[in-house]
């Protein structure tokens, strides 16, 4: 790996950790190449739970009102 040596002597009065930051960066850009990648992989599993969804509802829908009937002065039937 090479850096401008302009660039460097900047960064190193300023304390700043090249190999940290260096680290950092590449975490975070590999991190969203891997979700886009893992999105990619899974995508008929994905479209498939949208779809059950869709049709379905959502398993806590069935739930809502018991989960929230106490709340405040407000009662949900049940």
């Amino acid at each position: 790996m090479t850096v401008d040596e302009a660039l460097y002597q900047r960064a190193k009065a300023h304390g700043i950790n090249l190999s940290q930051r260096l680290g950092e960066a590449l975490e975070k850009e590999l991190s969203a190449v891997e979700q886009v990648q893992w999105k990619e992989a899974n995508r008929d599993g994905l479209e498939e739970i949208n779809r059950i969804t869709d049709a379905c509802g959502h398993f806590s829908d069935q739930h809502h009102a018991l989960a929230y009937a106490d709340q405040s002065r407000n009662r949900f039937s049940v």
